[in-house]
């Protein structure tokens, strides 16, 4: 059996059902910051947030041990339902989560060994934490690592249903998680508390995403038959291509400007850093609901035969993202005075070259995100992956030099435009090719 080409009005109202959902796990994660940041700031202070925030970055590199095989499998899932191969999408879900599943406890038992090893005070340019603080990186890597069981599922939900499901479940557990978050901060509650609190959102999201495709997704089998080791040597190609993207884009390239900072400026300024990363952010993260909404579809009309069509909506949704962000940037920009001062309780000081270079990355960035999120649908990411991961290394070698050359952030975040303009480069190449291949 072979699926039919979508119809316009189904790929719409899927597009719009997964933009709202989108823009509730935005607005999620957009709350979570402007909630958390002075929450955290009003009970610990400046230089303890600043010191959460590099134990924060020295945990988010855990996920490295993904490996990129969820990213792929979601992908390879789409694009198997698409054409009808129903059983060998099964059998992607349930092999990718088990090898998932192997890397998370060898990952978590590797950094262990690491941070058993290496001195963190001195890695991070800390001094006089409390006893205890490699338990919180620990559980602080657990949860990024957990959530990552969640791609393969979410892979499958959005073949039945359409991407808007799996962004609801995230929103939902996201939201619990604020709310407790909260609630133990305005009873005084310490980093490993909100660490564990953390976990345990995780862990939510993970049950609600099994729960979901158990109950939606009726041609998904979990049993230990699923299991086939093709399918792992089938996604391995595009796995490297999305795990040196998540290496580079979601782990280096957010947290080691942040630990290259606390080490060269001390906790304070990273605190300041991160402020006015997440503020500038923000508008970029909003503006990639319109092209993160449009993925799927990209995914089922290429798969299908439609290539015109998968042209067509990409080429609408890189338009709308990049007038989105500019004007997002716009209003923010024109703000800031105004905003920073009160999110943060007077704690953090305004760096307008910093905001500057920063509101570039943001703008750039959305236009990268796009392109990264229509390779990603087809499952052909490598060459984006180097462009970006090129890019990447020569800023932070950029940044090691003239950050305590210079002493001041904006330096980083100068560097920080050359991964997004590597990435532009190599996705609009990519998709050149693929289009010239399926005219």
């Amino acid at each position: 059996m072979t699926s039919a080409s979508p119809g316009l009005s189904a790929v719409r109202r899927r597009i719009r059902i997964a933009l709202f959902a989108n823009l509730l796990a935005r607005t999620v994660r957009v709350a979570e910051q402007l909630i958390l940041v002075p929450l955290l700031l009003s009970s610990w202070g400046a230089q303890s947030y600043g010191e959460w925030l590099a134990l924060g970055a020295l945990a988010g590199l855990a996920p490295i041990a993904n490996l990129g095989i969820g990213h792929a499998a979601g992908a390879d899932v789409v694009l198997k339902a698409a054409r009808g191969e129903l059983s060998r999408a099964s059998s992607v879900v349930v092999t990718s989560l088990v090898a998932t599943l192997v890397s998370i406890v060898a990952g978590l038992f590797v950094f262990w060994l690491v941070l058993e090893l290496t001195d963190v005070e001195s890695v991070l340019g800390l001094s006089g934490l409390e006893p205890g603080l490699e338990l919180i990186v620990i559980t602080l890597a657990c949860a990024l690592l957990l959530t990552t069981l969640t791609e393969p599922l979410a892979g499958a939900l959005s073949a039945v249903r359409g991407a808007g499901l799996p962004s609801g479940i995230a929103a939902l557990s996201k939201t619990i998680e604020l709310v407790v978050i909260g609630l133990a901060l305005r009873a005084g509650a310490t980093p490993l508390l909100v660490a564990a609190i953390m976990l345990a959102g995780a862990a939510l999201n993970v049950l609600l995403h099994f729960a979901s495709a158990a109950a939606s997704v009726s041609w998904l089998s979990f049993s230990p038959a699923q299991v086939d080791l093709q399918v792992m040597a089938r996604i391995s190609r595009p796995a490297a291509g999305f795990f040196v993207i998540l290496v580079s884009l979601n782990i280096f390239s957010v947290y080691l400007p942040r630990i290259l900072v606390s080490h060269t400026l001390g906790p304070v300024a990273l605190a300041t850093f991160s402020v006015l990363v997440t503020y500038t952010k923000t508008a970029r993260n909003l503006a990639t609901m319109t092209s993160q909404a449009t993925q799927v579809e990209i995914g089922r009309l290429w798969a299908s035969g439609d290539f015109s069509g998968a042209r067509d909506i990409t080429q609408r949704m890189l338009r709308h993202a990049t007038l989105l962000v500019v004007l997002l940037l716009a209003g923010a920009i024109a703000l800031a005075p105004l905003v920073i001062p009160r999110w943060t309780g007077g704690n953090i000081a305004l760096d307008w070259p910093l905001m500057a270079s920063l509101g570039l990355v943001a703008l750039i960035g959305t236009y990268f995100d796009g392109l990264l999120l229509a390779t990603g649908a087809l499952n052909r990411v490598a060459l984006v992956a180097t462009g970006y991961a090129t890019g990447l290394a020569i800023a932070l070698a950029g940044a090691m030099i003239l950050l305590p050359l210079t002493g001041r952030l904006a330096a980083i975040g100068v560097c920080m435009l050359l991964p997004e303009i590597g990435g532009i480069i190599a996705g609009a190449r990519t998709l050149r090719s693929l289009g010239a291949a399926h005219k």
